[in-house]
């Protein structure tokens, strides 16, 4: 079944033939398709400068039954998270808002850390931890945005355990990587929204082969949550046209820090072994100055394990 087009593509294939009352209201949707979501069709209409029955026309003229069903086509595409969708004349670059951008950023990011942290379960991460430093390999997987994330808690994995892949590596398919994977491995998916149909694919096939899985995602996906045996929900919104991924390397970094805790004395010694092989490499000097681990980190660190 074909996806039906969406509101903006709609607009440009007739945006000509357009009567000049309902060609400003498609000017307004072009310029902030989003407020379709936030609006009624007589508010659009009176932002538009035109009638409620030219708005109407408008709307039956794109192929929609109604104006409920394209708001309802657009509700979905800002829950999916296309950038587009997410901004609305409120969200415009006037004076104003320029000047208050600082403060509406910081008010998103921190509703969406609270709303993320808040929502976690302890004994969900101690569960992923244990398997995070217990089982034989862990590849981690990320596509699009979600490759930048998988990356950092792949590097971050890698300084305390072997055997941490991220997938698909260059020049391989994801097949070919996971083809000895079984259930004494782990998959890791990073899975933000404007995800590929691949990922549900490779969670299934993890699924059928056995593979333990820990799905790190946005709350909107749901339909992958049956495939993974730990999941932790991440709250991306922000108060502009692109997603946050704050509250997402939030969990990875406290994630990281509960699998070293669950293998100190392993982890100390392999941190240790790479500072050490920094030091005879050099890779990490700077002006003579030698790198290590923090002291009071350490001492810290050594302190909990002799206990």
């Amino acid at each position: 079944m074909q996806e039906p087009k969406p509101l903006d593509t709609r607009i440009q294939e007739c945006y000509e033939e357009l009567p000049p009352a309902e060609r400003r209201l498609g000017d307004l949707l072009l310029s902030f398709p989003g407020d379709i979501a936030n609006y009624s069709a007589t508010e659009l209409a009176d932002l538009a400068g035109t009638s409620k029955a030219a708005a109407t026309r408008f709307f039956r003229r794109l192929g929609y039954k109604d104006f409920n069903e394209a708001r309802l086509q657009i509700r979905e595409a800002q829950r999916w998270g296309s950038p587009l969708y997410q901004q609305h004349d409120s969200t415009s670059t006037s004076p104003f808002n320029r000047s208050q951008v600082v403060s509406a950023h910081l008010e998103r990011e921190t509703v969406n850390l609270q709303r993320t942290l808040e929502a976690l379960n302890p004994d969900t991460l101690r569960a992923i931890a244990g398997q995070l430093t217990r089982q034989r390999r862990v590849a981690v997987i990320g596509f699009r945005n979600s490759r930048f994330l998988a990356s950092y808690f792949h590097r971050q994995l890698s300084l305390l355990r072997p055997n941490v892949s991220l997938l698909p590596a260059a020049g391989q398919t994801v097949a070919e990587d996971l083809v000895d994977f079984g259930r004494e491995d782990l998959l890791v998916v990073v899975a933000m929204r404007r995800r590929i149909p691949k990922v549900r694919e490779l969670m299934s096939l993890a699924k059928k082969r056995q593979v333990p899985c820990v799905l790190i995602a946005d709350p909107s996906a749901n339909e992958l949550q049956e495939l993974a045996q730990w999941s932790l929900r991440c709250h991306v919104h922000s108060s502009s046209l692109f997603d946050s991924y704050s509250s997402v390397s939030s969990v990875i970094t406290l994630l990281v820090n509960l699998t070293m805790c669950e293998d100190l004395e392993n982890s100390h010694r392999r941190l240790r072994e790479i500072e050490q092989l920094h030091e005879e490499v050099g890779e990490l000097k700077v002006a003579g100055v030698h790198p290590s681990l923090p002291s009071n980190l350490l001492e810290g660190l050594e302190k909990q394990i002799s206990k």
